[in-house]
This record gives structure tokens, C-alpha cells and sequence, in this order.
């Protein structure tokens, strides 16, 4: 990532750096300086009230200043690429960071969205409303709940018992008269499914007596109960009138003959349990019982999907969850790029100032050997008022700022 972050910046090379400082040096070698302040104080240069330097002295300064601005220059064009590297970096970290956060806010709210208005959702609360109302205008015009004596879930299972118990006994009649045995399991079904529907319908016609007698429907119960009655009587005739002609052939005593009518009664008396369970499984008012089951069936569907839409939001969350940590960890890794550069631009802009630094105490020392040499070799030892002045360079790189508090 480091190399990926400097690439395309034109680092100053420390070699070409150290070969000005080399050059410069030998230049001006210790000999060489003593030689000229020999040379300078043989001629009184400097004189003992000037108060400029000399230009040898000027010379020093002059190539020490050059130098420092070659080495200025190489510094200064790294640490301005630097700084716009820092720059362009930062602003894409932060641009990336709000665009995530946009994106990730944009994407909770339509996934919550979605998921709160959802058509299934939508369509359970519609159809819940509907029910809700429909039983509570039943409730505001006759004031009470559904009364029914017999759960919905007993009466079908004592339906299907009547039903499963009528097969068998309806079989066993049409086996005597010599049916084969598709045809009487057949029949026996037929009568069988028969007997509790026709109950069913008798006994809720009974019952469905909202305002007081409601004669179209107990007459209709009546009707249904005579049809039913008339056919079972007529099939136990049939069944005791072939049994008395045949007894001799079938061995049949006139007592077991008379007898057979009794499977009339027990049918009659399966149609009455079966009505009575129909009577007692139903409410008075027509429709009403069907109105609680379906708000009970919208409430539990609701409850279904509100629990459904829980656990979507809830994993909608850590999706969120998840994509913060993503786009934070992408700031972070951003940033630790941007604070990466940062320490580098400090530590080429250190570099350059501490070669900047070696310049000026280059030039001090090499005045210093002057000053001395040229004071040893006046001949009245006098010193010059200018070797009190402190020599001094411009400095570019130290007014440059770091980027990181150390």
C-alpha cells in the first residue's frame, strides 16, 4: 500500500543530494580556506572598521546559499506533490465515506420500507380490517359473541366418526342383497356421506334463529328430516320385505326377520346425535360464526407476517451492521493511508531540513576557520568589527509546516 500511495512522486535522491554536499566540500577544503585568509589578511581585508564581510566571506555565503536552494528545490517539489497526494487522498476518503454512508442510509431505509409495506403484509392487514368490522357489526346489533357448545375442530372429528360408522353398517344391508362388492362399498359410502350432511344441514337450520322462530328455516330442517327419514325408512322396508321372502333360502327365523327393522332406529337414531351435534356446533346467527373464524384466521396470519417482518428488519439491521463495519473499515484503512503519507512528507520534509541545517553550520564553520586563520596571520593581531556578525542563510524548507504532531 506504501509503494501504491508514493508512486508517481519524484523523491529527492539523496545521492545526487550528498554528491552537491560532496562537491561543495571540496571546494572549499580547510586548506583552501586558510589559504585565502592568509591571503586576505597579508592585504588587511578585511580592514579593522568594516563592518560588511569580507568577499571571500560573501563567497561562502553565496555558494552556501546555492547550494541550500539546490537542495530546497529537490525537497520542495516532493513535499508540494506530497501535499497534493495528502490532499486528493483525504478528499476522496471523506467523499468515499459520505457516499457509502448515503448509499448504506438510502438502502436501509428502502429495505425497511419494503419490508414494513410488503403486499402479503398489506394485504393480511386489509383482509384483517375487513374481518374486524364485519364481526363487530355482527357484535353492535345483537351485543354477544358466537355462542357454540361444541368446539369447530370436535365437530369435525365426530363428523367423520359418524361418517367412518355408517360405511360399514350401510355395507352389511347391501351385502344381503347380493350386491357385488364394488357396488355395496359404493352405496355404503353414498349413504354414509349422506347421513352427516344431511345433519349437518338439518341441524343448522334448527339453530339459525337469530330473531326469535324463524320458520323458513326450521320448515326447511323439517323437510330435509322427512326426505332423510322417508329414505332410510324405505330402505329398511325393502331390506325386511327381501328377508321375509327369502328366509327359508337365507335360514331366517320370522323373529330375525322383524328384527332387521331395528337398523332403521339405529340409523335414525346416528341422524339424531349427528343433527344434534350440528345444532350445538353452530351460533344462532347465520354467518356470525364464520365471521369470528375469519377474523381469527386474519389476526393469526398478521401475527405470522408481523413476526416474519421482525425477523426481516432484525436481519436487514445487521445487513446495516454489516455494511457500516465495511465502510468504516474502508475509512480506516483510508485514513491510515492519508496518516501513512503524512509521517512521509514529515520525514522527507525533516530530511531536507536537517541538510538545510548542515549548509548554514557548513557555512559557519568554514567562516569560523577563516576568522581565525586571518586574525592569526595579521601582523597587529587587530580583529575586524565585521567577524562579530553571526553569518546567516535563507532557509526555504524551515518555514515549511509538519503534518503530524510528533
Amino acid at each position: 500500500m506504501h509503494h501504491q500511495a508514493l508512486k508517481g512522486i519524484p523523491l529527492p535522491d539523496t545521492r545526487d543530494v550528498y554528491d552537491l554536499v560532496t562537491e561543495h566540500n571540496n571546494k572549499y577544503n580547510e586548506a583552501y580556506i586558510t589559504e585565502r585568509a592568509r591571503a586576505d589578511a597579508a592585504n588587511n581585508i578585511p580592514s579593522v572598521d568594516s563592518t560588511e564581510p569580507s568577499p571571500f566571506e560573501r563567497q561562502l555565503a553565496n555558494d552556501a546559499s546555492i547550494l541550500a536552494s539546490k537542495i530546497a528545490v529537490k525537497y520542495k517539489r516532493a513535499l508540494e506533490l506530497l501535499d497534493a497526494t495528502i490532499k486528493a487522498e483525504e478528499a476522496t476518503v471523506t467523499a468515499e465515506h459520505e457516499h457509502n454512508s448515503v448509499d448504506i442510509q438510502e438502502h436501509s431505509q428502502f429495505s425497511q420500507e419494503s419490508i414494513d409495506n410488503s403486499p402479503s403484509l398489506v394485504d393480511a392487514r386489509k383482509q384483517l380490517n375487513l374481518a374486524e368490522q364485519r364481526y363487530n357489526n355482527f357484535y353492535e346489533r345483537y351485543g354477544r359473541s358466537p355462542i357454540i357448545y361444541i368446539p369447530h375442530w370436535l365437530y369435525i372429528f365426530l363428523a367423520l366418526a359418524i361418517f367412518a360408522g355408517e360405511i360399514p353398517l350401510n355395507a352389511l344391508v347391501f351385502q344381503i342383497f347380493g350386491e357385488n362388492q364394488v357396488m355395496t362399498w359404493v352405496m355404503a359410502v353414498i349413504i354414509g356421506l349422506a347421513v352427516p350432511l344431511s345433519a349437518h344441514f338439518i341441524g343448522i337450520k334448527f339453530r339459525e334463529h337469530p330473531n326469535g322462530m324463524h320458520w323458513a328455516n326450521f320448515a326447511k330442517g323439517m323437510a330435509a328430516l322427512a326426505v332423510i327419514t322417508i329414505a332410510l325408512y324405505g330402505l329398511s322396508i325393502m331390506r325386511q320385505t327381501y328377508l321375509g321372502e327369502f328366509k327359508d333360502a337365507l335360514g331366517l327365523t320370522d323373529t330375525l326377520v322383524q328384527s332387521s327393522f331395528m337398523f332403521f332406529w339405529l340409523n335414525i337414531a346416528v341422524l339424531g346425535a349427528a343433527i344434534m351435534i350440528a345444532y350445538m356446533s353452530h351460533d344462532a346467527v347465520p354467518g356470525y360464526q364464520r365471521a369470528e373464524h375469519d377474523l381469527h384466521s386474519a389476526r393469526k396470519r398478521v401475527e405470522k407476517l408481523e413476526r416474519q417482518r421482525r425477523k426481516e428488519r432484525l436481519s436487514s439491521r445487521y445487513q446495516k451492521l454489516g455494511l457500516i463495519k465495511g465502510s468504516h473499515e474502508g475509512l480506516r484503512q483510508g485514513s491510515s493511508k492519508v496518516t501513512m503519507l503524512k509521517g512521509y512528507y514529515d520525514m522527507v520534509l525533516k530530511e531536507g531540513q536537517e541538510l538545510e541545517n548542515q549548509c548554514l553550520h557548513g557555512l559557519r564553520h568554514d567562516v569560523e576557520i577563516y576568522r581565525r586563520e586571518n586574525l592569526q596571520a595579521r601582523p597587529d593581531k587587530s580583529r575586524p568589527a565585521s567577524f562579530s556578525v553571526e553569518m546567516h542563510l535563507p532557509l526555504k524548507l524551515s518555514e515549511i509546516a509538519e503534518k503530524l504532531a510528533n
